[in-house]
């Protein structure tokens, strides 16, 4: 799974960007999944890479389902298969089709144009829908 230099990357071409990589103890007042909920909650959008998922099904779906304006975009190495129950969520208009990379390296060379502009796009697109009551 891609790590920190994905995230080193992504700082330096959107400098008004935080990026948040879960990677980090379990919290002792809240489950993780609370934690990385309430920080989706307040992103913009959401890269999560769903290569050798063990957890990250369970966080997306305390994401995906309640949050209509938060845009994920989902990851995948593309020797591997989407998980079993991915399909749920590619039914959300705000989830992405999953982008595939070969290898860290190509990941890197098209984290910009083929996983954050798409994104950054869709989640404008998103931001000009009015609100339903």
């Amino acid at each position: 799974m891609v790590q920190w230099p994905c995230i080193q990357f992504v700082n330096p071409v959107f400098p008004l960007t935080l990026t948040v990589l879960f990677d980090f103890d379990k919290p002792t007042n809240q489950t993780t999944v609370e934690t990385i909920s309430t920080l989706a909650h307040m992103a913009r959008f959401v890269i999560a890479d769903i290569t050798d998922a063990k957890s990250v099904l369970q966080e997306l779906q305390a994401i995906v389902p309640l949050s209509p304006s938060v845009v994920v975009q989902p990851l995948l190495l593309a020797t591997q298969q989407e998980p079993g129950m991915f399909d749920f969520f590619q039914r959300f208009p705000w989830v992405l089709d999953t982008y595939r990379y070969d290898d860290e390296n190509s990941l890197l060379t098209a984290l910009q144009e083929n996983v954050i502009v798409p994104a950054e796009a869709k989640a404008t697109e998103l931001s000009k829908r009015p609100l339903r009551s």
